[in-house]
């Protein structure tokens, strides 16, 4: 934020001088953007901005879930189903293809348990992550091809432990004393 309080002071004509001729590789989007502002850079920013947040926010959980509830839609699978189908219940909510999804083959209740190890820092530095107590049977896919709603995914099997964030429960949520909201990394 700090960065966007110092453009805000500059004066608007000298906003994007400071900035490296494509230093970023544009969107065609962003281009065109871009050419239709031509003397309004401060109406460039803004809308950038706004491209930025719609991107954030098509990734974003759906509003009538809690975290973790959003956390065991996405990664708890205590049968393995097929990746291609899996996702695409996922794909759903976003209207997007995702480019990589985990789930874990074991219940929630499990995964809730690896929220009682001892906390570790996360990959973003919070300290509410957990290991999982040993290898876990988990599936990988990852997008290879197609554009929503017909995303394929390839898919592989891997039996090793895992990094969940852990948050206190929300209301709606199952009263462990803490429940995970974020697969944070595969080990």
């Amino acid at each position: 934020m700090k960065f966007l309080e110092g453009l805000t002071r500059l004066p608007h004509d000298d906003l994007f001088i400071h900035l490296p001729p494509h230093s970023v590789p544009l969107s065609p989007l962003r281009e065109m953007a871009l050419a239709r502002a031509g003397c309004c850079p401060l109406l460039l920013l803004l809308l950038l901005l706004g491209l930025w947040v719609a991107e954030v926010l098509v990734s974003a959980k759906p509003k009538d879930m809690t975290s973790s509830q959003w956390f065991k839609t996405q990664h708890v699978q205590p049968s393995p189903q097929a990746c291609n189908s899996a996702i695409s219940n996922i794909n759903k909510y976003t209207e997007r293809c995702k480019d990589l999804n985990t789930f874990l083959h074991e219940p929630f209740s499990s995964v809730a348990i690896t929220c009682q190890t001892p906390n570790i820092a996360c990959k973003n530095s919070c300290k509410n992550c957990h290991q999982s107590h040993g290898p876990m049977s988990l599936t990988m896919g990852e997008l290879t091809s197609g554009k929503y709603p017909n995303c394929r995914y390839k898919e592989k099997h891997l039996n090793t432990p895992y990094i969940v964030a852990c948050d206190p429960p929300q209301q709606g949520d199952p009263g462990y004393p803490l429940v995970p909201v974020h697969l944070d990394k595969v080990v």
